[in-house]
C-alpha cells in the first residue's frame, strides 16, 4: 500500500477592498498550483517547498489586514481525497497539453523551414515555452510524468535547432575553403 499523501492547508479571509488584495493572493496561490478545497482553503501536497510558500503568503495576507492560518491535514473519506487530486490532475494536464501543442507548432515550423535560420521571434518564443514549463514543472506536485512528453519535445526543439546551425555551419566552411584557394 502506497503512503497515504501529507496535505497543507492554507485557510484565509482577506479584507474585501482594496480588491487587489484578493486578486494578489488568487495569483499567487494560481502561481503555486494549489487547489481550492473549500472557499477560502487552499491545499496543496505538503512538502516543504509547499510549507515556505504558503508561510510567505499568510504573512502577505496578514499584512493586509486578512487572517491566515496554515494546518496539516489528511482526508477521512478517500473519495474526497481522489475529488481534489482529480482536480490537480486536470490542472497540470492542461498546462503540458498546451505546451504539448505549442511545441509541436514550432517543431512544424523548423521542419518547414529545413535548414533556414530560426527568426528571432522563434527564439523569444521558444525561450518563453521553456520558461512555461518550468514553472508548470514546480507546479506539478503530484504526477511528474506528465511532465515527460513537453520535455521531449522541447529537447526535439533543441536538436533541431542543433542541426539546422551545423548545417549552416559547414556550408559556411566549404564557403570559406572555397573563397580561400
Amino acid at each position: 500500500m502506497s503512503e497515504p499523501i501529507r496535505w497543507l492547508a492554507l485557510g484565509y479571509s482577506v479584507p474585501v477592498n482594496p480588491s487587489k488584495n484578493r486578486v494578489y493572493v488568487w495569483r499567487k496561490l494560481k502561481e503555486f498550483g494549489a487547489e481550492y478545497f473549500k472557499q477560502g482553503v487552499a491545499v496543496l501536497p505538503y512538502t516543504k517547498g509547499s510549507y515556505h510558500k504558503f508561510k510567505y503568503l499568510g504573512e502577505r495576507i496578514k499584512e493586509m489586514g486578512g487572517e491566515a492560518s496554515i494546518v496539516e491535514m489528511r482526508f477521512l473519506e478517500s473519495i474526497d481525497e481522489k475529488e481534489i487530486m482529480s482536480r490537480f490532475h486536470a490542472q497540470t494536464t492542461a498546462e503540458f497539453n498546451q505546451l504539448k501543442d505549442d511545441c509541436l507548432n514550432i517543431l512544424n515550423q523548423l521542419r518547414m523551414q529545413a535548414g533556414n535560420k530560426i527568426s528571432e521571434l522563434q527564439g523569444e518564443e521558444i525561450k518563453k515555452i521553456i520558461k512555461r514549463y518550468s514553472k508548470a514543472k514546480c507546479r506539478n506536485h503530484l504526477f511528474p510524468s506528465l511532465s515527460q512528453d513537453v520535455e521531449n519535445k522541447l529537447y526535439s526543439i533543441i536538436e533541431t535547432i542543433r542541426v539546422t546551425a551545423d548545417d549552416i555551419s559547414s556550408q559556411l566552411v566549404k564557403a570559406m575553403d572555397k573563397a580561400v584557394k
